[in-house]
C-alpha cells in the first residue's frame, strides 16, 4: 500500500509528539527538520510504515531513545490483563465462543498510539460494541471454519495491549495450531517478545519475531524463516492496520482483522471510519 498524501500530516503529528516527549527543546527542530529531510526523498510507493520506522531510527540516534513508548506499552498490557477474567467469562456465554473471542481480538485493535485522531473510545467500550455489532466488511463465514478445523495458522499481531486479547482468541482456536508472530524491535506501541511475555502468550503458544523492525510486516524486512512461515502456513490472519498496510498485495490468501481507525484505510476497506473488519485479500 502506498503512501498517501493523506498519511504525511499523520507521519509529521507523530513525529512533532516524539520530539516533546523525548527531546530537549534545542534539538526538537533538529530533529524535526531531518525527519522532513527524509521525507522529501522518501519513495512514497512504498507503504507508511517503512517511513515511521525512518523516523524512529532518527530519534535513536539523536536521543538514544530505542523504546519511546515502554512503559505505555506495559501499562496497556496490564489494563488489558485486568479485563481478561470478565471478557473469558463473556466468552464462554455465547452460543460460539470462537467467534465472540474474534470480536474480541478485532476490538483490541483500536489501542493504537501512532493513529491520530482514531474514532472511538475506551477498550471496554469498544469490546461491547464490536461484541453487537455487524462487521462492515465481513468474511467471517470463510474464516471461522478453517479456525474450526486441523491446519496451521500463522496469526501476525500487531500492538501491545491488543495482544491480551489476542491471545483469548488463539486460546478459543487451538493454540497448537497457532504461531504467533511480533515485531523484532521496538516500534510505537508494536507488540514485541517482551509484551507477550508480559501477556502470557508464551504460555500459550508458539511466539516468533517476524524479523520486521517497522510497524508493520513488509516481507522484505523479514527473515527468510518468517517468510516461509508466511506462504506455508494453512491459515494467515494479519491484525490491525500496519500489517494491513504492508502485507496487502502479498501474493496469499490473507484474513485482514482491524478496526478502520484513519480514513486512508477506511476508504481503502470500503468500510466506515471506526467500523470493524475481517476481510480476505487472495
Amino acid at each position: 500500500m502506498e503512501t498517501g498524501p493523506e498519511c504525511i500530516p499523520c507521519l509529521l503529528r507523530h513525529t512533532r509528539d516524539l520530539a516533546r516527549n523525548n527531546l530537549p527543546e534545542p534539538d526538537r527542530e533538529i530533529f524535526c527538520e531531518a525527519v522532513m529531510d527524509l521525507l522529501a526523498s522518501f519513495d512514497r510507493r512504498n507503504p507508511p510504515p517503512l517511513f515511521a520506522g525512518e523516523i524512529y531510527r532518527v530519534l535513536e540516534r539523536m536521543g538514544g531513545v530505542p523504546d519511546p513508548y515502554a512503559e505505555q506499552k506495559a501499562s496497556s498490557n496490564r489494563s488489558a490483563l485486568a479485563l481478561v477474567p470478565r471478557l473469558e467469562k463473556v466468552i464462554s456465554s455465547f452460543s460460539d465462543p470462537v467467534e465472540a473471542a474474534m470480536r474480541i481480538a478485532v476490538a483490541g485493535n483500536i489501542v493504537d498510539f501512532g493513529v491520530h485522531d482514531a474514532p472511538g473510545c475506551g477498550l471496554e467500550e469498544t469490546v461491547e460494541r464490536a461484541l453487537r455489532t455487524p462487521f462492515a466488511v465481513d468474511c467471517t463465514a470463510e474464516l471461522l471454519p478453517r479456525l474450526r478445523g486441523e491446519g496451521s495458522v500463522l496469526y501476525i499481531g500487531d500492538n501491545a495491549g491488543e495482544i491480551v486479547l489476542d491471545r483469548l482468541f488463539v486460546q478459543r482456536i487451538s493454540p497448537a495450531r497457532v504461531i504467533f508472530a511480533v515485531r523484532s524491535a521496538p516500534i510505537i506501541n508494536d507488540a514485541t517478545l517482551l509484551d507477550a511475555r508480559q501477556a502470557g502468550l508464551i504460555e500459550v503458544c508458539e511466539v516468533v519475531e517476524s524479523g520486521s523492525p517497522v510497524s508493520g510486516t513488509p516481507l522484505e524486512l523479514c527473515t527468510e524463516e518468517f517468510r516461509e512461515l508466511f506462504f506455508s502456513c494453512g491459515t494467515v490472519i494479519s491484525k490491525g492496520q500496519g500489517n494491513f498496510e504492508t502485507l496487502f498485495g502479498s501474493g496469499r490468501e490473507v484474513f485482514h482483522l482491524l478496526v478502520a481507525k484513519c480514513p486512508v484505510i477506511a476508504a481503502r476497506t470500503g468500510a466506515p471510519l471506526g467500523s470493524f473488519i475481517v476481510l480476505k485479500e487472495g
